[in-house]
């Protein structure tokens, strides 16, 4: 396997985009404009990451219903998730020692506007919602597309 597959999405942009900090509703407000433009010009495919199965939410598993109803190949990554989601969306249980679990990622590689969202909430303090996360975006299609080929390493079977 190459090296690539070895780094998480969060490796890979964070080695080349500047890091921040923000608190998970900033972060929320952040992806859900990811998932919109992605709905407004649906792409191929769309990857994303959640640490766990509760923080797919109600509001968030309807914008990726909403991509796979319009025909994007939808993968979810998360601790306890079950395999299959709706139409279109795939889901992957993660094993408590992947990578994965620590990291809240949303990669989609469009042809013409692709980006890659990455963060963790490694940082201490704040209660939920209010909890800082490190995190960092790029939207340098070679970055989206290593980070695309992580994740369908790890089952997507979609490529970009």
């Amino acid at each position: 396997m190459a090296e690539a597959t070895h780094r998480t999405p969060y490796e890979i942009v964070t080695a080349v985009e500047p890091v921040r900090t923000a608190s998970k509703f900033a972060l929320i407000a952040v992806t859900r404009g990811i998932e919109r433009e992605a709905l407004l010009d649906p792409p191929a495919t769309v990857a994303a990451t959640f640490q766990d199965v509760r923080y797919l939410t109600r509001q968030t598993r309807a914008s990726y219903e909403a991509l796979g109803a319009r025909g994007v190949a939808v993968t979810l990554h998360a601790r306890s998730l079950q395999s299959w989601l709706a139409p279109g969306v795939q889901g992957i249980a993660l094993d408590e020692d992947d990578p994965l679990v620590d990291q809240w990622t949303l990669v989609v590689p469009a042809l013409e506007h692709p980006v890659v969202f990455v963060a963790t909430d490694g940082v201490s303090g704040g209660a939920d919602g209010a909890q800082p996360f490190t995190w960092a975006t790029s939207r340098d299609p070679e970055i989206v597309r290593e980070c695309a080929r992580v994740l369908d390493v790890r089952g997507t079977g979609a490529t970009a």
